[in-house]
């Protein structure tokens, strides 16, 4: 195998791509409980929650982070996730972890249906569900003061950083897998252990019964 396609096989798992701007548009709420939004990288998932709640939830954040009225959170292995150009070197040594892991956090002020390989999966979560969401996010970012988060830097677009995260990145929990545990938190039907692609966590989400108290798949707003 050639190490281009291995480094492309192994970012599978690893997340990290890059995505192209578009007209801005406005987030999707609803009037009892809010709507978050899984975005399909191909490679990964992206989870976007409004900018003004997870602001609520982390005050810090609002010292860096930029305009939009969503917010894309992603979790990863640190060497991989802040290398633009990673080799199949950083690949392996974050597939042998466990290794230290960052949150990448990026302002969002484009139409977020034109960021991905397909339209976002848009799941509704109660009230309480989303309370706790916010709290497993919250929970993940290191903090060397309470009211202080790890900031690292700029991340891999104009309106985005990195943070330290809590947790350690490895085979057995990716990217996707710290997504999946995030909504198993706020009440989806998932089992995290069982998630390491993104194909296979948004293919569950979409297959969620449409009725449920907590979580379900909802459709985009305006939409039949």
């Amino acid at each position: 195998m050639k190490p281009n396609l291995a480094v492309l096989l192994l970012s599978l798992i690893l997340c990290g791509c890059a995505v192209a701007p578009a007209p801005a548009s406005g987030p999707a709420m609803t009037d009892e409980g809010r709507l978050v939004l899984l975005l399909d990288h191909g490679v990964h998932a992206g989870l976007l929650i409004a900018r003004n709640d997870l602001l609520q939830a982390l005050p810090a954040l609002g010292e860096t982070l930029g305009g939009g009225e969503w917010v894309e959170l992603g979790w990863g292995d640190e060497d991989f996730y802040r290398t633009p150009q990673a080799g199949l070197g950083l690949a392996l040594k974050a597939l042998l972890g466990p290794t230290p892991a960052v949150l990448h956090v990026r302002a969002i002020s484009v139409d977020p249906r034109r960021l991905g390989e397909r339209d976002p999966v848009a799941v509704h979560l109660d009230a309480p569900g989303y309370r706790r969401l916010l709290a497993f996010i919250g929970a993940s970012f290191s903090r060397p003061a309470p009211d202080r988060l790890d900031d690292l830097g700029p991340g891999l677009y104009r309106d985005s950083r990195f943070y330290r995260a809590e947790g350690r990145y490895s085979l057995l929990r990716t990217c996707n897998t710290w997504l999946a545990e995030a909504l198993g938190a706020s009440g989806c039907p998932l089992q995290p252990a069982t998630v390491v692609t993104s194909g296979q966590l948004l293919s569950r989400l979409r297959a969620m019964p449409a009725t449920g108290p907590a979580c379900r798949p909802a459709p985009w707003p305006g939409r039949p």
